[in-house]
């Protein structure tokens, strides 16, 4: 389930290291007045943009196609389209098959990662979901560090070979799920109770949950959250209920979520960290992105105990404030010449990286899967995911503008860049964020529906927790 994000990962990332391999630059760039090699402004934006159009379309036809299908066929779907995207790109002779390549593998992985923090948040149990959704971003990161390991180990071969390798590698992750994972994988639960498809949906939980699971008392909770739905018209789903009544304020909150990864500067340190090392000269940039990357990985793994002890709410805001601080940190010592300066910037970023990974890239996912009504959820979703990609882009457009030394060459002072827009975020996430840690989706479903402020969600008593409890007597009688 999670291996189209770990190709996610690995592909989001492939560009931004495939920049400092010097095979790369002699297949695709031009040789500057200074004797430097680089790939053209416009060329990079192009290749960002592939990204872009494959990425936001898979969202926004998962919403479409998840429903209609099924969550499973979706993810094969996800598949197939990545083995083309791969091949195409490895057998690349100019910019624009690179784009075409890109624009399917955008395709396929993201289905997978569309559909993959549904699919989790419908099948984990209340007690692991924060932790199941937060892997997501692990294998993210996982798959950051896979690119950045083949192009460490591959970036002294004296042919295009160089980066052919860590192209077609990612092939490894759509193979494993194609061969292991889709044979063995049921349908969504809840899909198939939204569907009528009771038994079946009886059979999915037990595989999920093991043979004593009491699937009627599961069953019965989405049943719950669905008459809830229909009282508020969303048996459709149609797009448009993503922004009516309480539903408008959840996908506001689902997608300030990955609004404020963006704004922050993720994708500046998924993607550029070591093109940035290279250009700022650091030694061995390669190497020192194998540092950062161990750190993100860390943190997400210090996230998994926290997320259902602490809860989302008290992670997220008081990372995005320590992230905040950092950056304004960074800038400021970039402001100094000098190799203790440049030392200084380099442990700031990593510090930043890997709270990063412990608080937002985790918690995120989290959120965005248990915020939407389950009606919803996958088209809501979907718009998470256009509202991240779009951001991404952006950044991403105008980050070889501040970076490169024929450019702005701000070095660390972009720090400053991403410190404005994250101090609004975290006011936002201050008076909007509620917590939703140990609830389960009709609970949910209820404090949403009733308008609650997100100061009260953590200590409400839900009145659908009654039904739980004659269910409970019931069988005990």
């Amino acid at each position: 389930m999670y291996m189209l994000s770990l190709n996610l990962g690995y592909e989001s990332s492939n560009l931004g290291h495939l920049l400092g391999v010097r095979e790369f630059m002699y297949r695709f760039g031009y040789r500057t007045s200074a004797g430097t090699w680089v790939i053209s402004t416009i060329d990079q934006q192009l290749l960002t943009i592939a990204g872009f159009i494959g990425l936001g379309s898979a969202a926004i036809a998962t919403g479409i196609l998840s429903d209609f299908l099924g969550r499973r066929k979706t993810i094969l779907l996800g598949c197939l389209l990545c083995f083309g995207g791969i091949f195409l790109q490895f057998f690349a002779r100019s910019i624009m098959m690179l784009f075409g390549g890109k624009i399917l593998s955008g395709l396929g992985y993201g289905l997978g990662h569309s559909i993959g923090p549904v699919f989790v948040a419908e099948i984990a149990p209340v007690r692991f979901r924060g932790v199941c959704l937060a892997i997501i971003n692990v294998t993210i990161t996982l798959g950051q560090w896979c690119n950045a390991l083949a192009i460490y180990f591959c970036q002294n071969l004296s042919s295009d070979l160089a980066w052919r390798i860590p192209v077609v590698t990612q092939i490894l992750f759509p193979s494993v799920l194609l061969l292991i994972g889709i044979p063995f994988l049921p349908e969504s639960p809840s899909w198939l109770v939204f569907n009528g498809k009771i038994d079946e949906a009886a059979k999915s939980l037990r595989v999920f949950n093991g043979g004593d699971y009491d699937t009627d008392r599961a069953i019965q909770i989405l049943q719950t959250a669905l008459e809830e739905a229909k009282q508020s018209e969303e048996t459709k789903a149609r797009w448009i209920e993503t922004i009516r009544g309480s539903n408008r304020r959840r996908t506001l909150l689902s997608c300030m979520g990955f609004a404020c990864q963006q704004l922050i500067g993720a994708s500046f340190m998924a993607g550029y960290v070591s093109y940035f090392f290279v250009l700022a000269g650091v030694s061995n940039p390669f190497g020192m992105g194998q540092m950062v990357y161990s750190f993100e990985l860390l943190g997400n793994m210090c996230s998994w105990p926290l997320i259902e002890r602490v809860g989302r709410r008290r992670i997220l805001l008081s990372g995005m404030i320590f992230m905040t601080t950092t950056l304004l940190i960074t800038g400021c010592v970039s402001l100094i010449k000098g190799p203790a300066a440049l030392k200084a910037t380099v442990s700031l970023m990593t510090i930043w990286a890997f709270v990063y990974q412990m608080t937002a890239g985790a918690v995120v996912f989290a959120i965005a899967g248990e915020t939407p009504s389950p009606r919803l959820r996958q088209k809501t979703f979907a718009l998470n995911v256009t509202t991240a990609n779009t951001l991404s882009t952006v950044v991403q457009l105008v980050l070889p503008y501040l970076i490169n030394t024929d450019k702005a060459n701000l070095g660390g002072k972009v720090a400053f860049v991403f410190f404005g827009p994250s101090v609004p975020c975290c006011i936002y996430l201050y008076f909007c964020l509620p917590e939703m840690k140990g609830r389960n989706v009709a609970e949910i479903e209820e404090m949403y529906q009733k308008n609650l402020p997100a100061r009260k969600f953590e200590g409400y008593k839900c009145e659908v927790t009654k039904i739980e409890s004659k269910y409970n007597k019931e069988l005990e009688a």
